[in-house]
Parts: C-alpha cells; sequence; structure tokens
C-alpha cells in the first residue's frame, strides 16, 4: 500500500515533509508513523489531518497553531506524521475520529470523549478562561455520563452523538427559527459552558444515527421506527440556510451515507445515486456548471461515468471527493489549491478521475486538500 495527498501544503498537511502554496497531482508520501495497510480512516481539517489505524491509534500531520494536532507541542506545523501518545488517551484504542477548522476528537472503545484544538468559542465544552487551546486530548464528561457515539465539528461548533440518540451541541450554532417540528431542543449547561442539547420529540417513532457537520449547519440521518425495517429516508436540519444547504428532505430511497461540505451536502442513497444541494459557486456540487444564483436549494444527482458504483463520498471545504467500488477515485469543485489533483487549479464543475497508480483502499478529504490509499503499484 501506498499512501498519496495533493491540494493545499501551506501548513504542510500533505506530510510530505515540507510546506509549499500547493500540490497540483498526487504525491506519494515517502515517510508516516502509520503503516498504511492498517489505516482504518482519514479525516481532514482546515490544514491539519488525523489518520485513525485499526490498532486504535491516531496519527496527526498539519497546522498546529492552536493544538491541533494533539501532540503537545507548540510548533505550529508538523510536516510530517506523528503518532499521538497513546497515554493521551490513557491507553484506551480510539474507535472514530473528526476534525473541524482547527479542532480534533475522538471517541474510544469504551466511549468517551476527548477533544483538542482551539477553545475560542468554547467548542471543547468546556469553560474558556485559561483554555484558549488545549494541546493534548483532554476527556469531556457528557451529562450523566452518557456514552458518545459520532462527533463532528462546525467552524465554531463540536456536536457529539450519545449512545441514546441524544446530541450536545458546544460551542456556536444558530438554530432556525422555528426549529424543526420532530426535534426538542434546550439550553443548559456543561463544564460552566453553554450547551444545547438536541433530541427528537416522539423517541418511539424518530431516531437520530448519525450527524455530520458544515461551516455552520448540521445535517441529521434519522430511523423512522414507524417504518417496518426502520426507514432511514428522512434527514433533518439545523443552522444557517443562507444556500439552502440546512433544507431537509424526505428520500424514495434509505440514506446509506451523508456528507457535508462548508455549505454544502450530498447523500448517498440505497440506490447508489448521489443527491447533492446547496452553495454551487465553484461547481462543488459536480452537476456541469455553476448556479448564477450560488444556491441549489434542492438535491440534483450527480452523473459518474457508466459503470462506476459509489462506495464512499468525501468532502472538503468546497470540494468533493468520491470513492469508486473499482478504486477509482474523482474530485470536482474548487481547486484553487489543486485540490481535484488534476494538474490544474482551475475549479472543475463534473466529477473527474485522478490518475493513481493503482486501485484505492481509502480516501479522505480536508478542506483544500485530499489522500488516497493504493494498492502498490510495484508487484
Amino acid at each position: 500500500m501506498e499512501v498519496f495527498a495533493w491540494g493545499a501544503n501551506s501548513h504542510g498537511q500533505l506530510g510530505l515533509g515540507f510546506e509549499s502554496e500547493l500540490c497540483m497531482t498526487p504525491q506519494r508520501l515517502t515517510r508516516h508513523s502509520f503503516a498504511p495497510q492498517l489505516v482504518r480512516c482519514i479525516r481532514g481539517g482546515g490544514g491539519h489531518v488525523l489518520i485513525l489505524d485499526t490498532n486504535g491509534r491516531v496519527h496527526a500531520c498539519g497546522w498546529n497553531n492552536r493544538g491541533q494536532l494533539g501532540l503537545d507541542s507548540m510548533e505550529e506545523c508538523h510536516n510530517e506524521f506523528r503518532m499521538i501518545p497513546t497515554e493521551y488517551f490513557e491507553e484506551v484504542p480510539i474507535e472514530t475520529v473528526s476534525c473541524g477548522w482547527d479542532i480534533s476528537g475522538g471517541i474510544t472503545l469504551t466511549k468517551r470523549l476527548f477533544v483538542w484544538g482551539s477553545n475560542a468559542f468554547q467548542q471543547l465544552g468546556i469553560c474558556q478562561r485559561g483554555f484558549m487551546a488545549v494541546r493534548r486530548p483532554l476527556p469531556v464528561r457528557l451529562p450523566k455520563e452518557e456514552p458518545a457515539v459520532a462527533i463532528s465539528f462546525g467552524l465554531r461548533h463540536c456536536a457529539v452523538l450519545t449512545q441514546d440518540h441524544k446530541i450536545y451541541v458546544f460551542g456556536r450554532l444558530r438554530v432556525m427559527d422555528p426549529p424543526p417540528i420532530e426535534l426538542d431542543i434546550t439550553a443548559t449547561t456543561l463544564h460552566r459552558c453553554n450547551t444545547m442539547k438536541i433530541q427528537v420529540h416522539n423517541p418511539k417513532e424518530l431516531r437520530i444515527v448519525a450527524l455530520s457537520s458544515g461551516q455552520h449547519h448540521m445535517l441529521l440521518k434519522c430511523v423512522d421506527l414507524s417504518q417496518e425495517g426502520g426507514s432511514t429516508k428522512r434527514i433533518l436540519s439545523l443552522g444557517d440556510n443562507k444556500f439552502g444547504q440546512s433544507n431537509a428532505f424526505l428520500f424514495e430511497e434509505d440514506v446509506r451515507q451523508l456528507a457535508v461540505g462548508w455549505t454544502h451536502n450530498a447523500a448517498l442513497l440505497r440506490n447508489n445515486e448521489i443527491l447533492m444541494w446547496g452553495r454551487n459557486c465553484y461547481g462543488q456540487l459536480g452537476t456541469g456548471s455553476i448556479s448564477e444564483q450560488q444556491a441549489v436549494p434542492k438535491p440534483l444527482s450527480l452523473q459518474l461515468p457508466e459503470g462506476q458504483t459509489p462506495a464512499r463520498v468525501h468532502m472538503g471545504a468546497e470540494h468533493g471527493l468520491l470513492r469508486t467500488t473499482a478504486g477509482e477515485v474523482y474530485t470536482w469543485g474548487w481547486n484553487e489549491h489543486g485540490n481535484c489533483g488534476n494538474n490544474s487549479t482551475e475549479n472543475v464543475c463534473n466529477p473527474t478521475l485522478v490518475e493513481l497508480p493503482g486501485p484505492v483502499k481509502l480516501a479522505g478529504a480536508g478542506s483544500g486538500f485530499c489522500y488516497a490509499i493504493c494498492e502498490s503499484s510495484v508487484n
């Protein structure tokens, strides 16, 4: 297995051992602290990257101005990957990780939440006095010691999904008025911080099972328990809706995956259709054009070459990446920093194949960059 990265590299977030303005084509990493064949997921933030391996260890690289790498380091950037010491997580393996603009988080196998990075807006869930930035993972206790199962970051907020399907939001996230009628939203405090608690109005009919945050909005994947077998056709939304990104829908097929950029969204359905909506000023919806009004409030279908089946969708700030079941990678959208990996900086309005040396096993995206782990080109 080989690791490739492309796009913005001003903070060394491509892990190449140096900083540069951009890399317009995929570059192979020659040194890293993880074994590529053991990588479980790749998560990108504003200018940093977290990689989680199958042993529950977290590896970090890139921008560190707020301590978002979790390495307990004062260095501004790290241009090569380093493993976050396992002692910072009390020697418990990590199950999931997430990145925001300048913040990071992880949840252990024991469902304990750890966060690190910027706390300028109390998005770590702790009182900011003396904690404007946290440079190593900090455990955060949820009310009643509720186990955490998922975490998602926006620009100034952190949202945590608990095992009993509640959501706690730290930091700043404005909820539309009126809020969705399916949700009960209450204000509370946690560690002297203002906290928003979100739960469904009728838990016998609806259950929140996943969440994904944009810059100032959030999508919730729900199970409709009133349907036989439990349907996941419905999504709910919260937050800013300037570009239609917080429009909610009941799809005709179950939702397999939600992916959210700064101001646009993708829903991968069970029938392999990909629906896109929200802002489209850079072609980030991948539907063939840039929208004059910038906003596409209703979902449009993303078209792939014939015979290609989507496996996973990833969103950067204003660009997208899709990995197919055949191991091909397609990108589209904002391309100022070579984010699309096509040896250009012109924005891309349609999914475009990225030339890589072999089938891609895993991929990921950050604000203006991408990663891919390929089968080795050397026999």
